[in-house]
């Protein structure tokens, strides 16, 4: 990215521009070299402005949330971070539609549907991450997931700057995946909910919180499951009978509280989440007959 290139971007940009920046300090796992450059757009304007000029330079752009469900390899990423939790994180309701910009925060969501005494969205009050990347991996626990509720998304073109409306049955959806066209940036989803008693409500997050906490390494650096769940089985269950809880390379061990768990423990690389994947991938395949297929997001280059 050239000197001038550069200048354009903090003239379009007037949130934070860093260039080289270690993606490392963007993600929950705590791993990841550097970006050749991170955006922070304080609003839509200057998403599309951001997108427009980047995409006519061929420079490839990486939508960014809370950094959650994403490792990005140590040699980083060759190419443009949009940040979209500064400029795009409105949450709004309308009788028992709400409304939630791709940078707002899932659990805030799901606490403000709470709060206006709107059900459909309890599962997610302690889901870590975006209401962007929810939908973009279509996230879920605790039986339910992003797909569920949502009615539509907004997108940008990031060609051309255009705004589109995409309908839910537009999407190709299936577990923790959708199928978004090439070239678009999820701004904005419109969810159905029904509408509650807050009390009621609040009760079955709190008992959603309370089983998460008991079982999930919540207050240690993880990028959430490593591992989609096998049809019919649990991925946790079949990482665990495999004796894999406690293994670790460097600074990466699996959880001792739930198997599907990487945790970073200090120090921990891409590379070492990278090769310990691939030794419970060989010992749930040894042990049971079953290859897993990872959940989280793979980005960047190979060293």
């Amino acid at each position: 990215m050239d000197d001038r290139l550069k200048q354009e971007l903090r003239a379009i940009c007037r949130g934070e521009v860093r260039f080289d920046e270690p993606m490392a300090r963007h993600t929950s796992f705590g791993v990841g070299g550097p970006a050749d450059a991170l955006l922070l757009p304080g609003d839509l304007d200057e998403v599309r402005a951001v997108c427009r000029r980047l995409v006519s330079q061929e420079i490839p752009i990486l939508p960014l949330g809370d950094g959650t469900n994403m490792l990005v390899s140590d040699a980083g990423w060759r190419g443009a971070v949009i940040c979209l939790t500064k400029g795009l994180r409105v949450i709004s309701f309308q009788e028992e539609t709400g409304s939630a910009e791709a940078g707002a925060s899932l659990s805030v969501f799901s606490r403000q549907c709470q709060r206006a005494g709107l059900a459909g969205m309890e599962w997610a009050c302690s889901v870590p991450g975006t209401l962007g990347g929810a939908m973009r991996g279509n996230a879920g626990a605790f039986g339910g997931e992003t797909f569920d509720r949502l009615l539509s998304v907004e997108a940008l073109d990031m060609g051309t700057g255009q705004t589109l409306l995409l309908k839910k049955e537009d999407l190709p959806h299936s577990y923790r995946r959708c199928d978004l066209p090439p070239g678009l940036l999820l701004l904005r989803g419109a969810f159905a909910l029904a509408g509650g008693r807050p009390e009621e409500i609040e009760a079955r997050m709190d008992d959603i919180l309370s089983r998460r906490k008991a079982t999930q390494p919540l207050y240690e650096r993880n990028a959430g499951c490593i591992f989609k769940n096998p049809a019919g089985s649990s991925a946790g269950l079949l990482i665990d009978q495999a004796g894999c809880k406690g293994l670790g390379v460097g600074g990466a061990v699996v959880s001792d509280l739930h198997a599907n768990f990487m945790v970073n423990r200090g120090g921990a690389t891409a590379a070492d989440v990278l090769t310990l994947i691939e030794r419970i991938r060989d010992r749930v395949r040894q042990h049971a007959g079953i290859e897993l297929e990872t959940e989280i997001r793979t980005i960047g280059e190979s060293p």
